[in-house]
């Protein structure tokens, strides 16, 4: 059995980059967007230890998509770095002893990657108010029964839900939702989401041993900013 897996994949992979990063003080940008800040010292670091799972045999190499969580359940490997998603799963493999925790502090500060759902109301040609605040009844109800929602694996958005008895009652939920003043979310500017995927080739390129962490990040960097200026002729800001 060896520790952690580190895998060189989105969703796991980057995300796990993501959290450290912001564990030791960097951030993915600066405050308006328009330059990628995840190739500081920051980030070199976060990725640097990953790497350094591979490097020093905590975790084997070229772990193959979703490997990681294949391992856990086999027994092959100690912990893993997972989604909510994950809770279920775990649940119905039979035998499985596994429990949550809140994700480990590794840099000089708590934090961890955070993504969500929306419901969202687009602003109508043609504006009617009936339809309007049927959306909002609606929205309105699916919060207030989010218990519903989180027993998906979800964390409820809703305060009142989160610090309900029933919500505290879901263990696993409890636990992960235990880190909401810890969590750090994209940014909400227009086309940024394109930037991930350049993110997710320098942690690919870095775990896989292809490039030094520092290098991986450089050229991904320098390839954002292009993209973000890009991003801000097209969309304004």
């Amino acid at each position: 059995m060896q520790g952690h897996w580190a895998t060189p994949f989105p969703f796991t992979g980057t995300f796990q980059f993501t959290s450290f990063l912001y564990q030791h003080g960097g951030t993915l940008f600066n405050d308006d967007a328009s330059k990628a800040m995840f190739g500081g010292d920051a980030g070199v670091q976060a990725l640097t230890w990953l790497v350094d799972l591979v490097k020093k045999g905590y975790s084997p190499k070229n772990v193959g998509q979703d490997a990681d969580v294949i391992a856990l359940k086999n027994g092959k490997a100690a912990f893993n770095w997972n989604g909510i998603w994950t809770i279920n799963t775990l649940n119905e493999v039979e035998g499985l002893e596994w429990g949550v925790a809140p994700l480990p502090q590794i840099g000089s500060q708590p934090a961890a990657w955070a993504g969500s759902h929306q419901f969202v109301v687009f602003k109508q040609r043609s504006q009617d108010d009936d339809k309007l605040t049927a959306a909002k009844v609606f929205i309105n109800w699916i919060s207030r029964h989010s218990l519903e929602w989180a027993k998906g694996g979800q964390v409820p958005a809703r305060k009142a839900i989160r610090e309900s008895a029933e919500f505290q009652a879901l263990k696993e939920q409890a636990t992960i939702g235990s880190q909401i003043d810890h969590l750090f979310f994209p940014p909400p500017v227009a086309g940024v989401a394109d930037v991930s995927p350049l993110i997710d080739t320098a942690v690919n390129s870095a775990i896989l041993l292809k490039k030094e962490p520092a290098a991986a990040l450089s050229d991904a960097v320098t390839k954002a900013d292009k993209l973000l200026e890009q991003n801000r002729k097209k969309y304004g800001g």
